[in-house]
């Protein structure tokens, strides 16, 4: 019944997000195409635009991506819809996982949309050129293999924000267990619990800073004299801890919802 769940659930966010992709995609073509022939002043005020559009539909497709998870979420338990949805025969516990698979192969999507739109606008042996000798100095300095430096720190910025969005999730939860001010509520404890997760990251790195000098001086020095060696540590230990918060997080979140819920 999951996989069912999980279809429908997809069905929604393709609907819904394809728009997004396509227009991204199709405004790096235009822009590459645009910064490719003669530049006279038409050409470059038309290629400006084209490229201004694309990173409206690159932000589009991060925010989206959030908010059309919300609503999926929130319409799925709380709304018309929950009336369907709660006379399944599924657990809470297999709706909330189809949520949290849906938003986690969308962000996935999202992330894969957003680099394969730049590499189409800003592609060339001389930018290519450019960019890996920057990582490359980068890994050099940390001592660090250039396609573990680059997939964990795109992995950090994912887990930040799937993390972001299972937040809201959790606010949705919270929120709706209110009588009145539901949506207020919802908002309200999920930016908390976003607040909550992004300081037990820091704290928790500072304890590990107890035992390890380097990491502590990213709370005892200035950023210019910070050995260089710390940042493939805390890029390490900060995915990791973002691994734990999200399956924490998970747990709580089913945990409430199989309390109850309150349909509107």
């Amino acid at each position: 019944m999951l996989s069912k769940l999980l279809k429908y659930d997809l069905k929604y966010m393709i609907k819904n997000m394809c728009v997004f992709y396509i227009l991204s995609i199709f405004f790096s073509v235009t822009t590459r195409i645009l910064f490719e022939v003669d530049q006279s002043v038409i050409i470059k005020i038309i290629g400006q635009i084209s490229v201004g559009c694309m990173f409206a539909m690159l932000a589009n497709v991060l925010i989206n991506t959030m908010m059309r998870s919300w609503v999926r979420f929130s319409s799925s338990l709380y709304k018309d819809e929950s009336y369907l949805t709660h006379t399944l025969p599924v657990t809470k516990n297999d709706i909330y996982n189809s949520k949290l698979i849906q938003t986690f192969i969308f962000s996935f999507i999202g992330f894969i949309v957003i680099l394969i739109s730049l590499f189409i606008t800003y592609y060339s042996k001389e930018n290519w050129q450019a960019i890996t000798n920057i990582i490359k100095n980068i890994t050099i300095g940390l001592n660090m293999n250039t396609l573990f430096f680059v997939t964990i720190f795109l992995l950090v910025l994912f887990l930040e924000m799937f993390n972001a969005i299972q937040c809201g999730f959790f606010g949705i939860i919270l929120g709706n267990r209110k009588n009145n001010g539901k949506i207020g509520y919802s908002v309200l404890f999920g930016f908390i619990l976003y607040l909550v997760s992004q300081t037990i990251v820091l704290s928790l790195i500072f304890i590990y800073g107890l035992f390890d000098s380097s990491v502590m001086g990213l709370f005892q020095t200035s950023p210019t004299s910070i050995d260089i060696n710390t940042f493939k540590v805390l890029l390490i230990l900060a995915s990791l801890l973002y691994v734990l918060i999200i399956y924490c997080m998970s747990i709580l979140c089913k945990r409430t919802l199989n309390k109850g819920v309150n349909v509107e």
